[in-house]
C-alpha cells in the first residue's frame, strides 16, 4: 500500500548550527531539507522583508550532522549542509526600522519548498553591528527564527565616566537636528521615570547621575533623551567599554547595551565579567576578567551541569583590583574519578566560595560587551567539540558535544548500527573473538563487580582482550583496557562478537546472546526494595519493561547472586530459569583482601582524609518520585549537613555519595567529600567508620564490615507503602537505627557504638542471612566458570571438526 504524503508532513528543516561576524560579516553555517523527502543540496535562499527578496547564495557542505538531528531513521539527509555569507551593507531600511528573514529554498517531493532559517541551540543571537554611523543591524530570534533587523540611530553613547565616586557621566552625540535639554531614565518594570539635565554643545551633550538615584532593588534603567519632539532612545555601540560603578551593600551600576543595541544602567549584586578569552592548544581556555567583590573572599569557578545539575570546580587566580584568571581544561577536569571531560551538553559558568551549596549565591560569569562580536568560538579535542557560547546576552556558556562520531548519532546512525549487530553476530562460537566486554551500570563507571571479575581474569594472564564500556566519555580505564563507548560502532560489534559479556544492568531489548557467548549478568545489589516484575502495581511501574524482563534474561548464561536470600527474588524478578552462581560479589572481595588494610590508607591519602579523623558515609538510594532532567534525578539530601558540620566536624569527615541516577554535586569542604565519582565503593567501605543510608543496597555490602550503621528513614511509610515497597520486612530486620529525623541522625553520629547498642543481636542474624557466601573469592569464582564456558565450546568445535572431518573421508571413499 502507498501512503500519500500531506503538506505539513513536508516540512521545509532549515538549521543554523552557527551564526557568527567575521571581518565585518555575517557567516552562516547549517542545513536545510524537506522532512521525508530527501533530496539535492539546498543552493539558494534569500533574505524577505515583505515583498523585497536580496539573493543568498548558499554553498553547499557535506556531513551528516543534519542527519543525526533530524530525529529520523530512515532517511538520510547527507547533502543538506551549507554555508552562506550576509553583507549587512546590503540590508538597507525603509523609515525607522526594516526586519529581514533569512530563508532557504530546497527542492523536495517534486517542487521548491522554502523554510525560515533557525537557529538550533537557543544560544544569544550575533551582536549589534553597525554599517555606518546612523545604520546597525540588530540580529534577534523570533522563538528561535533568526532576524536581522536594519535601524537608524537618533543618539548614540560616546563615552562614560565616574565622578568623584558619586556620579555617573554620560556622553551623547546627536545624530540629527533634534535638540534635547534632558536625560531621562526609565525603568522597565515599574516605568518609574527620572530626569537629568543635559549640557554641552548642540550635537554633544553629557549628564551626571548621582548613584544615589539608584536604590539596590536589582532595577534596569533604560535611557533616552527628551525634549520637545520625541524621545532619542541612546544606543550602545559593541566596541566601546562597558562601564561598571560601585553601589554600597556589595552592588554596583553596570551600563553597557541590551541585546537590542541600547544604553541600559543596571543596579545588581556585582558580578563577575570577562573581558579576555585565550583557547591555547592542547585545549586549555583561558578567562580572565574583574569581580570587584567588596569583601575580598577566596572565590573559585564552577561549571554547573544545565541538565543533571553536576558541578566541576576549578581553582582561581585573583589579582589586584578585582582581578582573577582561570584556566579550565574541558578535555580533562581533575575530580574524583580521575582527568575526566565535560560531559555532554550546556554548562554555565560561576564564581562561589569554597563550600557554598545555594546556587542562588553563585555569581554567574557574563561576558564584556567588546567580545560579543567574536562568539562563539569553538575548539575539537579529546574527540569533541567544544563550544564557549553566550547565552540570555551576556551569560557565558560551555557547551559539551557528543563524543560519538556524528555518523553513529541519532536514529539513522543507530538504525544502521543495529543492522550491522545484526550482520556481525556470530552464528558460530568460532566466531567470536578472544574478548571480554564490561559493563558497569551503562558505561558510567569502571567500579563494582565487572571491575573485580576483570581484575581476577586479568591478574590471570593469557591471550584475552579487555573491552569496557563507557558512557559520554566519562569513565576512565587503566592501561590494558580498551575504552568502547556506548552506542558506538565498536559497542555493537563488541556485543556482537565477545566471547564473554559482563554486565551488572540489564542489556538492550534487542541483544540476542550469540551461539557461544557466554553472558555473566552480576546485578548491582541485594534486593531490598521491590525490583523487576515485583513492581507491579507500584505508582512508578513500567509495564513494557516487566514485560521484557524474561526475554531479556533469557541472554544471560549465568546470573551472580550476592547471598541466599537474593537468589529467589533475582529468578522471581526478572523471570529468569537460567543457572544461578551463589559465590557473593565480586565488588566485595576487597573487604577480605590481605592488603586491604594498605588500600584503606591509600584512600584516605588520595581523599586527604586527615589522621584521626572518623570517616562517615552518607549514601542514600534515589527515588522515582523526584523531578528528572538530563537523564538523573534530582538530589533529595535531608541530612542536614550544616547541622553535621557544626557538631562534628572537628573530629569527622563526611563522604556523600549519591546514587549513580542521581544528578547535582555537594561542594566539597573541609568536613564534606562528594565522592559519587570515585570508582570502587569498595575502597569507601574499608575505610568507613559508619554507615548512613536509607534504604540502599549498599547496607548489605557494609554489614561485612560489622561496623554500625544508621538508617535515616524520613519517609519510610510512602517508601515502604506507595513508592517501591520492600522485600523483607526492613523494620523488624534492620541492622540499626531507624532514625527519622536529621537532628537524631547526627545526634547518633556522635557517639555510634552506642546508638546501635540495642541491635547487635539484629546485626548478626542480618550477616547470617545475607553475608553467608562472601569469602573474598567470588570474582574468582565467576572466572572460573567464564573459562569453564570457554573449554566447552572449545570441545564443542574439537569435536563438530572431526565429526565434519569423519563425513569428508566418507563422502571421498564413497
Amino acid at each position: 500500500a502507498t501512503t500519500a504524503l500531506a503538506p505539513a508532513d513536508l516540512p521545509v528543516h532549515a538549521h543554523l548550527t552557527e551564526a557568527v561576524w567575521r571581518d565585518g560579516l555575517l557567516h552562516l553555517t547549517g542545513y536545510a531539507y524537506v522532512r521525508n523527502a530527501p533530496g539535492g543540496p539546498p543552493r539558494l535562499g534569500w533574505l524577505r522583508s515583505g515583498k523585497r527578496l536580496i539573493p543568498l547564495r548558499l554553498r553547499p557542505l557535506g556531513g551528516d550532522e543534519a542527519t543525526a538531528r533530524s530525529g529520523r531513521s530512515l532517511h538520510r539527509y547527507d547533502r543538506a549542509g551549507f554555508t552562506a555569507v550576509v553583507d549587512p551593507r546590503r540590508l538597507t531600511a525603509r523609515s525607522g526600522r526594516t526586519t529581514w528573514q533569512p530563508e532557504a529554498v530546497v527542492v523536495g517531493a517534486g517542487r521548491p519548498r522554502r523554510g525560515p532559517m533557525r537557529l538550533v541551540g537557543t544560544p544569544a543571537p550575533p551582536a549589534v553591528t553597525y554599517t555606518d554611523e546612523r545604520t546597525r543591524i540588530v540580529p534577534v530570534l523570533s522563538g528561535n527564527k533568526l532576524e536581522l533587523r536594519t535601524e537608524r540611530v537618533a543618539a548614540v553613547l560616546t563615552g562614560q565616566s565616574a565622578v568623584e565616586d558619586t556620579t555617573v557621566r554620560l556622553e551623547v552625540k546627536i545624530l540629527g537636528d533634534a535638540g534635547p535639554v534632558a536625560l531621562r531614565l526609565t525603568e522597565w518594570r515599574t516605568k518609574e521615570t527620572r530626569e537629568f539635565a543635559l549640557r554641552g554643545s548642540l550635537g554633544s551633550r553629557a549628564a551626571d547621575i548621582p548613584l544615589s538615584t539608584f536604590r539596590g532593588e536589582d532595577d534596569i534603567w533604560g535611557v533616552q533623551l527628551v525634549g520637545e519632539g520625541k524621545p532619542l532612545t541612546v544606543a550602545a555601540r559593541t566596541d566601546g567599554p562597558d562601564g561598571r560603578y560601585a553601589l554600597p551593600g556589595g552592588r554596583e551600576l553596570y551600563a553597557a547595551p541590551n541585546p537590542s543595541g541600547d544604553l541600559v544602567l543596571t543596579d545588581r549584586a556585582v558580578q563577575p565579567v570577562v573581558a579576555s578569552v585565550t583557547w591555547e592548544e592542547p585545549g586549555g581556555l583561558t578567562l580572565e576578567g574583574t569581580f570587584p567583590e567588596p569583601m575580598g573572599a577566596a572565590h573559585e569557578l564552577v561549571l554547573r551541569h544545565s541538565g543533571h545539575q553536576e558541578e566541576a570546580v576549578v581553582d582561581v587566580e585573583r589579582g589586584e583590583d578585582g582581578g582573577f584568571r582561570a584556566v579550565i581544561a574541558p578535555a580533562a577536569v581533575e575530580g574524583t574519578g580521575g582527568a575526566l571531560p565535560l560531559a555532554e551538553g550546556r554548562w554555565y559558568l560561576f564564581l562561589r566560595e569554597p563550600g557554598e551549596r545555594n546556587p542562588e549565591a553563585y555569581r554567574p560569569l557574563r561576558l564584556s560587551t567588546p567580545l560579543h562580536p567574536t562568539f562563539p568560538r569553538q575548539q575539537h579535542t579529546g574527540g569533541r567539540d567544544f563550544t564557549l557560547q553566550r547565552r540570555y546576552h551576556d551569560r557565558l556558556v560551555l557547551e559539551s558535544g557528543s563524543a560519538l562520531p556524528v555518523a553513529q548519532r541519532g536514529p539513522y546512525g543507530q538504525r544502521i548500527q543495529r543492522e550491522r549487530y545484526a550482520g556481525l553476530r556470530g552464528t558460530e562460537a568460532a566466531q567470536l573473538r578472544p574478548a571480554v566486554l564490561y559493563s558497569s551500570f551503562d558505561g558510567r563507571q569502571h567500579s563494582d563487580s565487572p571491575r573485580a571479575i576483570y581484575r581476577e581474569l586479568a591478574a590471570r594472564g593469557g591471550d584475552i582482550e579487555h573491552l569496557w564500556v563507557v558512557r559520554d566519555q566519562q569513565a576512565a580505564v587503566p592501561e590494558g583496557v580498551t575504552a568502547v563507548a556506548l552506542h558506538s560502532a565498536a559497542w555493537y560489534e563488541g556485543l556482537a562478537r565477545s566471547r564473554w559479556i559482563v554486565t551488572n544492568t540489564h542489556l538492550p531489548e534487542w541483544f540476542e546472546r550469540a551461539e557461544g557467548q557466554c553472558v555473566v549478568q552480576t546485578w548491582h545489589g541485594t534486593p531490598l526494595k521491590r525490583i523487576g516484575r515485583d513492581l507491579a502495581g507500584s505508582p512508578h511501574a513500567d509495564a513494557a519493561y516487566m514485560a521484557s524482563m524474561e526475554r531479556r534474561s533469557a541472554q544471560w548464561s549465568v546470573l551472580v547472586s550476592p547471598n541466599s536470600f537474593s537468589t529467589p527474588v533475582l529468578r522471581r524478578a526478572f523471570g529468569y530459569g537460567g543457572e544461578v552462581l551463589e559465590c557473593g560479589y565480586p565488588r566485595n572481595d576487597l573487604l577480605y583482601a590481605p592488603d586491604r588494610a594498605k588500600v584503606a590508607a591509600a584512600v584516605r591519602e588520595r581523599l586527604a582524609i586527615p589522621e584521626g579523623r572518623r570517616v562517615v558515609l552518607y549514601a542514600p538510594t534515589w527515588r522515582e518520585d523526584q523531578p528528572r532532567k538530563g537523564g538523573r534525578y534530582a538530589p533529595d539530601l535531608h541530612l542536614d549537613l550544616e547541622h553535621a558540620r557544626e557538631a562534628l566536624g572537628d573530629d569527622h569527615v563526611l563522604l556523600v555519595r549519591r546514587h549513580y541516577l542521581v544528578g547535582g554535586t555537594v561542594p566539597d569542604t573541609d568536613f564534606v567529600r562528594d565522592v559519587s565519582r570515585h570508582p570502587d565503593v569498595a575502597e569507601l567501605l574499608l575505610i568507613s567508620d559508619v554507615l548512613v543510608t536509607d534504604y540502599s543496597s549498599i547496607m548489605f555490602d557494609f554489614a561485612q564490615t560489622g561496623r554500625p550503621m544508621l538508617f535515616h528513614t524520613y519517609d519510610l511509610a510512602h517508601y515502604r507503602d506507595t513508592l517501591r515497597g520492600f522485600c523483607f520486612d526492613f523494620e523488624r530486620r534492620a541492622p540499626g537505627p531507624l532514625i527519622p529525623e536529621s537532628a537524631g541522625i547526627v545526634a547518633a553520629l556522635r557517639d555510634p557504638e552506642a546508638a546501635t547498642a540495642g541491635h547487635r543481636e539484629a546485626y548478626e542474624r542480618f550477616r547470617e542471612a545475607f553475608c553467608d557466601l562472601d569469602d573474598g573469592t567470588a570474582a574468582a569464582g565467576v572466572v572460573d566458570r567464564m573459562l569453564k564456558s570457554d573449554r566447552t565450546i572449545e570441545g564443542d568445535a574439537m569435536l563438530k571438526s572431526e565429526s565434519e572431518g569423519g563425513r569428508t573421508i566418507e563422502g571421498e571413499r564413497a
